[in-house]
């Protein structure tokens, strides 16, 4: 890959004209937001019809009065409820951002107060913790980076940093293996990581870059924990709204992951992740999903892909 500060003028065919013409609607606003801000009309006309998209109707009608969501199944065990009610959280929350939603609706505000009421007095959320760095991250692209109960957040995940700059969680240890002496888990760390890499003061910090170095050289390895251990872990590009389909995205998330820090591109795995996606661009222009396994593109990984190389341009800039 050539140095260059335009990296989407690595792309074969810009993938733009076929997003706004086929992509569902929120991904044609989304994209419209992010590479044509300057048409007023288009996006003012997109933004009209996302205040009727049925999907967004539903999820926020749906919401609670204290700014949760019903969930499915009630456990015996209170903790379990929690928790579940957590993850709900994260899955909706994260939707309505995908459907453009912003904090100043009463519905995010309510949505985030919910969210954080989860956390315990240290700052721990619930479940494991690429579900914590998960929430820090959602949180941040809200735009709550220096809200109190997000910075103890983040300064919970700092502490539990292991020495080899990743994190662990000790019950997605495969039994026999020691805690103490085994290596961070590979997408556990990948997630924590990212949470900082969007924190605009935390980035710079010594957590920060540590993560990324044990990131960038775990790139590519099999995952020994019971997180995404499959062979094809890394050509997973999608991720969705169901329980582990929120955590996925393989190199794309890697990637996104490093996006601001510019520092970083110019590292051999790095390059290696931009330069395989880009051989995996379609004649449509679109990515797939799952990289060598479907045929048809997907949108959102699309999207996703081309929102990074923009960004990376305007950084390296």
């Amino acid at each position: 890959m050539t140095k260059s500060k335009d990296w989407l003028r690595l792309l074969k065919k810009d993938p733009v004209p076929v997003l706004l013409k086929k992509a569902p609607l929120p991904i044609r606003y989304a994209t419209a937001q992010r590479f044509l801000s300057a048409d007023s009309t288009l996006l003012e006309s997109l933004r009209n019809e996302m205040l009727t998209y049925k999907p967004r109707e539903h999820l926020l009608s749906t919401q609670q009065a204290d700014g949760d969501w019903q969930i499915e199944k009630k456990y015996k065990i209170e903790e379990r409820n929690r928790a579940m009610s957590f993850l709900q959280q994260l899955k909706n929350m994260s939707q309505l951002l995908d459907f453009g939603c912003t904090k100043d609706m009463s519905h995010v505000q309510k949505g985030i107060i919910a969210l954080l009421k989860t956390q315990k007095p240290d700052g721990k959320f619930p479940l494991l913790l690429h579900h914590h760095g998960y929430a820090l991250w959602l949180l941040a692209n809200y735009g709550m980076i220096g809200n109190p109960f997000v910075e103890k957040g983040y300064r919970w995940l700092a502490k539990r940093q292991r020495e080899d700059g990743g994190w662990l969680s000790p019950s997605m240890v495969p039994s026999g293996m020691p805690f103490q002496t085994v290596k961070s888990g590979i997408w556990t760390t990948l997630f924590a990581f990212q949470a900082f890499s969007v924190h605009s003061r935390l980035r710079s910090s010594g957590v920060c870059l540590k993560a990324a170095m044990f990131v960038l050289n775990n790139y590519l390895e099999q995952s020994h924990t019971t997180l995404f251990p499959e062979q094809d872990a890394w050509n997973m590009l999608y991720s969705d709204y169901s329980d582990n389909g929120l955590f996925r995205g393989g190199t794309l998330r890697f990637i996104e992951a490093f996006v601001p820090l510019s520092e970083f591109y110019s590292h051999p795995n790095f390059k290696k992740a931009v330069n395989w996606l880009l051989e995996q661009q379609m004649d449509s222009g679109l990515f797939p999903a799952i990289a060598g396994k479907f045929k048809d593109g997907d949108f959102a990984v699309t999207l996703r892909f081309v929102t990074a190389l923009k960004e990376m341009s305007r950084i390296s800039s």
